[in-house]
């Protein structure tokens, strides 16, 4: 699984969660918190192309041996200077159909549905202690309020995908979502 890219919404890093990342992952932001060309450039950058020429090195291939990266048809990833720079570093490009991302992205066959678990998981056990602890300072059921706003929340959701993501790395259903998107023996 490589590394993700977190895109908070800002204009500078001031906006970025005040937790420590994992070093080897991209957290960077844009005015509205979806991929951009821009981000999508930097992803590539400092993921994508690292994590192909170190593959490439541990397997001992050529420095030009083609990769694959598969994307949905989302804008951010059809932009022509994203194509054009994964062209330049020998890493084609696939797109899943629009619509079938379901039944063809491997990551939506395997990995999508358990991060997703995991983050909803985390995320009642907090409101969930929350809620018992205002009960046991004895404020009735009516009166319990917590506290969603983004300053309290950001940090905690960043913590939250830290421990989705290593939960991730120990499984082993990346290569489940190949088998069932049909390609695991095309790569």
């Amino acid at each position: 699984l490589l590394p993700p890219q977190v895109i908070y919404a800002g204009k500078t890093i001031g906006c970025h969660a005040k937790v420590t990342f994992p070093s080897d992952w991209n957290v960077t932001h844009s005015l509205s918190h979806w991929s951009t060309e821009q981000t999508m450039l930097e992803f590539i950058d400092v993921i994508v192309i690292p994590y192909f020429k170190s593959v490439r090195e541990e397997l001992k291939l050529a420095a030009d041996q083609p990769a694959l990266v598969i994307c949905d048809v989302f804008a951010a990833h059809r932009c022509e200077s994203v194509r054009e720079k994964l062209k330049q570093n020998n890493i084609h490009l696939v797109f899943v159909p629009a619509s079938c991302t379901g039944e063809l992205q491997p990551l939506d066959l395997s990995v999508n549905d358990p991060f997703k678990s995991k983050m909803k998981e985390q995320f009642a056990t907090w409101y969930a202690e929350c809620v018992k602890t205002a009960l046991d300072a004895g404020e009735s059921l009516a009166d319990v309020n917590i506290d969603l706003k983004a300053s309290t929340l950001k940090p905690r959701h960043a913590n939250w995908l830290i421990s989705a993501i290593e939960s991730l790395s120990s499984m082993k259903c990346l290569e489940e979502g190949f088998r069932k998107a049909g390609i695991l023996d095309c790569i």
